[in-house]
């Protein structure tokens, strides 16, 4: 249990990371006043995934498909790692990387 409460707030972590990198990108680089629509907007999906991914877990525990290899920690993990893919992505948006020019 207190390995999924730690990776649940590296997830809480990762969710507030993304929203402020977005943020930061709207804002700074695209020129755009700051909206509060679309700032609560990004809170609000985040929420609700972060609420899904709490209940799938429970659920997951609950039904107990470990047998199969489907773990409340394996669902808190692919949260994480998309959330930290989705992060980096707007880091090196906000630090100017060029993707397209990575892949030459």
């Amino acid at each position: 249990m207190t390995e999924i409460l730690n990776m649940l707030q590296v997830l809480v972590i990762l969710m507030g990371i993304n929203i402020l990198l977005g943020t930061y990108d709207n804002v700074k680089l695209d020129k755009n006043n700051f909206d509060i629509k679309i700032l609560l907007t990004g809170v609000i999906k985040a929420g609700i995934i972060g609420v899904s991914t709490i209940g799938l877990s429970y659920c997951i525990d609950i039904v107990d498909l470990s047998p199969i290899g489907i773990t409340p920690e394996l669902i808190i993990g692919a949260a994480n790692i998309t959330y930290a893919g989705k992060a980096l992505a707007n880091l090196a948006k906000c630090l100017g990387v060029d993707f397209e020019s990575l892949k030459k």
